[in-house]
This record gives C-alpha cells, structure tokens and sequence, in this order.
C-alpha cells in the first residue's frame, strides 16, 4: 500500500532512457569499435563499440517475458506554467502574449478518453479538419480571433507544442498513450507505433510555414526546452521481438535493423549511433529488449539534431538547468513487514555544455516515479539533490513509510552519494503519521513541503539549510489535503487539492515561521466529487504574480451539486487573488469571481471541460478548453466573450 496514486498507476511508465556523453551528428549506424576509454565505474558506461550494443540488445529480446501478439503584446502576462522557471515544458496549448496556439485533442490509442467526474466516458471526435488552430488576442477586451491554421493528418496526435522565437515546434505521435504508461506493458500495442516533431515558422501567424517535418521509429515518452534546445524522448521496440520464433530468429537480425530510424522531409536515415549509446554497467545485467533514447533538437536548426540511447528501463526525469535525472523503478524480493522490495535507481546527466554527460547513479529506498506530478519529488539546489520517495510494507498497523534524501555527485568518481536522509537515528521523527500516503510535495530553496493524509492532513515543513542535517521544522493538522504546492514567496504558500467535505479546496499557509505553520485563508468550492484539473496537471494552474500589487491565479473547476445527487452544476474558470502577501499576517486569500463556459443540470456523465487552460494578461483572461476559446475581463468575469 503505498499513495493511492502510487497503487492506481504501478504499471511501468517507461519514461526515458538517456543519452550520455557527447552527442554527435546523426546519420550514424556505425559499426566503428573502441574509440573511447571504457568507463569502469558509475552504473551506466559508453558501450565499449557497436557489436556489445547488438549482444545486449539480443540478450535482453531472447529473455524477454512472452508478450501477446515571436514577438509578444505590451503588459504582463501568464504562460504555461512550468516545475522550474527556465525549463520549459511541452503544452498542447501556448500563449506567447500576441497569439494563442490550439492544438487538436490527442488522438488515443483505444477508444476512450478517462473522465475524473464519469470514469472512462466516450468522447466524439472534433468536427471539420484537423489544425492548430492560432488565435490572436485582443487584452484590452478580452477578445480573440483565429488569424491561422495549421493543418494535421487525421492519424497525428500532438502531445505538446513549445513557441519561441518566432517558431512553432509541434511534438507528434500516431496515438497518446497515457499519462501513466498504462499500455507500455502491452508490447504489440505500442511497438509499431511512430512519433515525430514538425518545426513551423509563424513568425507571421496568418502565414504559417512548414520548415521540416521529422516521424522516427517508437512512441513519444516526454520532453523539456532549455533555450535553442528541445530534448525529445521516445521508445523503441525491435520488430523481431513480437516475432513468436525470435529466440532463433534474433541471431540472423542485424543490429542496424534493430535500431529505430529517422525519417525528415522525406529522407530515412538512422536515429543513433550505437557507439554513442550507454549500456548498464553490470555483467550480469543484459538490459532491456526495448531502446530508450533521447534526440536533441535546435529550434533554429533542427536538421542538425543528435541522439543516443540507452539499454535500462526509466520510469521519470526531472530536469533543473544544471542536469537531468532519470529516476526508475526497482523492485527486489517480497515486501515483509520489516522490508519493502521497492528501490529507486537515479541517473545524473550533467547539461553544463552542450551535450548531456553522464555524471553518476545511485539507488535509494522506496520509490519516486509514478506519472503525472511526481516529478515534484525531485529538486536540485546548489548541485545538491532531494528526493522524496515512498515504500511500502506487509504491516496492517503501519504499511508506508516516506524517505527524505539528499544527494551529491562524487567529485572523483560517476556516482551519486547520500549525503543526509530522513528519519534517522538522530531525527527519528516518521514523515506521516501511520498509513498516511503522500500527496503533495515542493521543495523552494533550502525548504520543502509535504503534505500526507489518511483522515487528516498534516502539512509538514522541512528545513534543509543544513544539507548534512535535514530535520522536519514543523507540522499542521488540517482536514482534507493538498496535492498541489505553489510557492507564493517565502513566506507563503498556497495549497489546492479536496476537502474533508469531498469539495475542491484552495488554502493559504503561513510559512515564515517554520515550525508553526498555519492556515491563514481557505475557501471550499462545490460537493463531493467536484474536479479541478489543476490538482493533476500543473499545466491547468495559471498564476500571474504582482498584477496591479496582488497576486492573481486561474482554476478551472467541474462544480458538483452540493445535495449529495452529483449533479454537474457548472464548469467555470475560477478566479482568484491573493492581497498583502509581502506581510503574512495581512496577507489574504480571495475569490473574486468566475468565468462560466457551460451550465448543466444533468446528471453526470454530462460533458465537463477538458484540457482546461487559462492566460492572464493585463486586465484580460482567456480560458482554452476542449479546443474553445473564451474572454472576459478580471473584474467583470461574468461578460464572456466567445466562444472563439
């Protein structure tokens, strides 16, 4: 029993395998042997040539388990909302405070879309042809107007789009496959799918023009941009391991047929070069029969990209300015009530030049990864970093325990270090009382936030000033929980999650004192059932700081009848505020209106909004969902321009 999101989502999420070291000119498919030193300790390596990654490769397949066959307006405003300030993070709807840009929902790989309020509910495709759709924005009204398209094959699903400098990028596969990765674990579902990246120039959005269109062998995994670069990670599995007689066949397979190959603007060439890709540093280890690998693309020039790959499994990546960490999931023998047989392996990728160097590895107990937010777990400071993990145990009066760590690389060695953990012998304090899984988690500088619940919440507060010396500062016991973190300043903090009442709940701490934290403003929105997106996709959490000397945020909610019947009352954009924040005794939480787009008195499944997001700008707020755009502005919210 670990979180609840932890048990609803144990289905490997298969997140990146990483590159490593320098990252070179594709084209490759070299079979050239040992050019570089053999790195003899870290748990990764560069592989030694080509003919180890091919023996490594097959090994893996013949064990396999048998599978079944631009230049923005004038004003201040909001964008997508991002873990780290300067890492951004792929989108299927952008803003770049002239333009917004509307991707068409994803195209999913079965035939239903999964609904908080109904549960797997059927969602009928858009009408008309498929585009991004670009609108641009009117911030003194709150209007908008589509100003340009951008047109899309039926089959392509566009998991995100980044904007910047005057360029689109979209990021696209055959079919989505889930936040969780529920369907990696079926081979045949995903094995001989494709992904892609096409690059536009809209730097005049009526206009917009095709610049390169890429599709490579493999599913889309995830992705961040850090400046000119996009890192794209994807998956791979050879044909021949869904082959029924591949434990023979394996040996006439050539590598370079069991690698993935790029396709751009109509010209097929490999995607890596297997000498620059990493393989586990274990003999006894073959690896896994699938290639995970990570492809590097310039916005400015994206035919020059690079990738490698790599032959372990990885469940989630976080990734500071400094480096990435690829974190997957281990599991040994049977829990007992005295051990978990959960573990977590990290890997550092150091992202100081301009390709990733592989910096070292380390495994700790419990785990990290499970989709959607989790990355939040991970945070690097000062080349130091903390991670929160869970595990679980056979032991009715107390069956999770969490796990604070503090980590550094070794300066003379490819290894990761723990420096400092909690509880220890010194700080024995439990994080969480017994059974209580963990929610919400943030880390700000040298503090960090938890929030676990069973039947109350207890937001704990950590101070880490002390890197060798963690300690848990203080605690607050409050009914419901949080499972969304934002920090206001330091001395603030903002909470939204559910209430004890099953409502959607958005509350406001005082955290300038450590050890005594308190709640200083709550509000309750809606029953039980009620649903903020927000609370799971951080991408629906819009927040605008000092506006006018407050503070502003959006949340999109699916209210629910308060009589007990869950009855779909409206979905509405929620509008909030937060006053005198630079002196937490006086700082307050307000609500100060909502944008409604749809009223329903139906009873559930209704139709509430998906893929709610929201951009303020100046005086203005645009709220996108299910591909429609509305406007209003802050003060009169209830005069709804739109749909556009």
């Amino acid at each position: 029993m670990t979180q609840k999101s932890f048990l609803n989502s144990l289905c490997v999420i298969a997140v990146l395998a990483f590159p490593a070291f320098a990252l070179t000119g594709c084209g490759g498919g070299s079979t050239a042997v040992d050019t570089a030193p053999v790195q003899q300790t870290g748990m990764l390596r560069l592989v030694r040539n080509s003919t180890e990654l091919e023996t490594s490769l097959k090994s893996s397949i013949r064990t396999a388990s048998t599978v079944d066959v631009s230049t923005a307006a004038a004003g201040q405003f909001s964008g997508t909302y991002t873990q780290e300030a300067r890492v951004d993070e792929f989108d299927a709807v952008r803003y770049d405070g002239s333009n917004i840009y509307v991707a068409p929902q994803r195209t999913m790989v079965c035939c239903f879309l999964i609904d908080p309020l109904a549960g797997a509910v059927a969602r009928p495709p858009a009408t008309g042809p498929r585009a991004i759709r670009i609108l641009a924005t009117n911030p003194a009204n709150a209007t908008a107007r589509t100003v340009g398209t951008i047109p899309l094959e039926d089959n392509v699903s566009v998991q995100g789009l980044y904007v910047t400098a005057g360029r689109a990028v979209a990021l696209t596969s055959e079919a989505y496959y889930g936040s969780y990765g529920q369907f990696w674990t079926a081979l045949p579902i995903w094995a001989p799918s494709h992904l892609g990246f096409r690059v536009y120039d809209v730097s005049t959005p009526a206009t917009p023009r095709t610049l390169l269109t890429a599709t490579m062998d493999g599913v889309f995994v995830e992705s961040r941009r850090i400046g000119d670069r996009i890192y794209l990670v994807s998956r791979h599995a050879p044909n021949i391991l869904l082959d029924p007689t591949r434990s023979t066949a394996v040996d006439s397979t050539t590598l370079e047929a069991m690698l993935p190959k790029i396709t751009i603007n109509g010209v097929t060439k490999p995607l890596v070069d297997p000498t620059k890709c990493y393989v586990t540093n274990d003999d006894s280890d073959p690896g896994y029969p699938v290639i995970t690998s990570i492809t590097v693309i310039s916005v400015q020039n994206p035919e020059s990209f690079s990738t490698v790959c790599y032959n372990e499994d990885a469940n989630g990546v976080y990734v500071s300015e400094q480096a990435l960490y690829l974190t997957q999931q281990r599991f040994t023998q049977t829990p007992t009530q005295t051990a978990s047989n959960m573990r977590t392996r990290i890997h550092k990728f150091g992202l100081a030049g301009a390709t990733p160097v592989y910096n070292g590895s380390a495994e700790v107990d419990g785990l990290v990864w499970s989709g959607g937010q989790s990355d939040f777990r991970l945070s690097e400071a000062s080349g130091m970093l903390r991670v929160m993990t869970t595990e679980s145990f056979n032991d009715p009066v107390d069956s999770v325990d969490h796990h604070l760590y503090v980590l550094r690389q070794k300066a003379n060695a490819p290894e990761l270090e723990v420096v400092a953990r909690l509880p220890n012998s010194q700080r024995p304090e439990e994080i969480g009382k017994p059974n209580e899984s963990l929610y919400g988690v943030r880390f700000l500088g040298n503090r960090a936030y938890a929030v676990t619940f069973r039947r109350i919440d207890p937001l704990y507060t950590f101070d880490l000033s002390n890197v060798n010396d963690p300690k848990i500062a203080g605690s607050l016991d409050i009914p419901g929980f949080s499972d969304f973190l934002h920090p206001v300043n330091d001395n603030l903090l903002l909470g939204l999650g559910e209430a004890s009442s099953g409502g959607v709940r958005v509350a406001l701490f005082d955290v300038s004192n450590l050890s005594l934290p308190r709640e200083i403003g709550g509000l309750t929105l809606g029953g039980r059932g009620s649903w903020s997106e927000a609370r799971a996709d951080r991408h629906a959490f819009t927040y605008l700081a000092d506006s006018g000397g407050v503070d502003r945020f959006a949340i999109p909610i699916n209210l629910l009848s308060e009589d007990g019947q869950y009855r779909l009352v409206e979905s509405a954009l929620n509008l909030f505020e937060i006053r005198n924040k630079a002196t937490p005794a006086q700082a307050s939480l307000q609500a100060v209106g909502k944008l409604v787009a749809r009223n329903s008195g139906a009873q559930i499944p209704a139709t509430p909004i998906a893929r709610s997001r929201a951009f303020i700008h100046n005086d203005a707020v645009f709220y996108v969902g299910d591909e429609e755009v509305w406007g209003a502005m802050w003060g009169t919210p209830y005069n709804v321009n739109g749909p556009f």
